[in-house]
């Protein structure tokens, strides 16, 4: 019995995480200076131009210009753009962060007691207790900015999408902050609103 309990409520706490690995959340931020045309012709480039020519980053361009397309605006090519929309893509070095882990027991064992003047028990006393493991673990903070600027230069859209991770791996997480950024794109001016994805529906 105290190894089926044991197992039993491993089990419960090992659904639980996982259920929390199924999801990414993002921490997403715009800023708006005026209302952003809904369609037109868009050239999305790198805001730094020493990535402009990197294979990696076009892969990147051509994520986000996805997500564009199905906003209804379309790829400028050779013509001139209506839009052009500038992207960067950032994380840090991690840093530790101690997490707790659940852990459970399961054990019966019998006692007595007295309880107002009588002879208590014996009874089962205290059929599951938890507890729980401190884990070092480093996370990194990454970071999907992007802007949209008129022909002429002028600034009219700020927005990123943030994110803690544990992996560092950007061609993995690059997709996952390119849709949480264009979750109700564009958003609300000055406005922070936390994005969560549902991983399973992907697969």
């Amino acid at each position: 019995m105290p190894k089926l309990l044991n197992r039993i409520v491993l089990i419960a706490a090992l659904t639980m995480l996982s259920a929390c690995a199924s999801t990414f959340r993002s921490d997403v931020t715009t800023f708006i200076s005026e209302p952003v045309p809904t369609a037109g012709k868009v050239a999305v480039i790198p805001m730094d131009e020493k990535k402009r020519d990197s294979l990696e980053y076009r892969d990147y361009a051509a994520i986000i210009g996805s997500k564009l397309a199905t906003l209804g605006y379309t790829q400028a090519g050779n013509d001139k753009p209506d839009l052009i929309v500038g992207f960067d893509v950032l994380i840090n070095d991690g840093r530790e962060k101690i997490e707790t882990r659940p852990t459970a027991h399961a054990s019966f064992y019998w006692t007595s007691g007295w309880y107002w003047g009588r002879f208590w028990g014996p009874y089962p006393a205290d059929p599951f207790w938890h507890d729980t493991d401190l884990v070092a673990r480093t996370v990194y903070n990454v970071m999907l900015k992007m802007e949209v600027r008129k022909p002429n230069g002028d600034l009219i859209y700020e927005g990123r999408a943030e994110s803690e991770v544990r992996s560092r791996v950007l061609p993995e997480l690059v997709p996952k902050l390119a849709e949480a950024l264009f979750k109700d794109f564009p958003g609300e001016n000055g406005k922070t609103k936390r994005v969560v994805i549902d991983l399973d529906k992907k697969k």
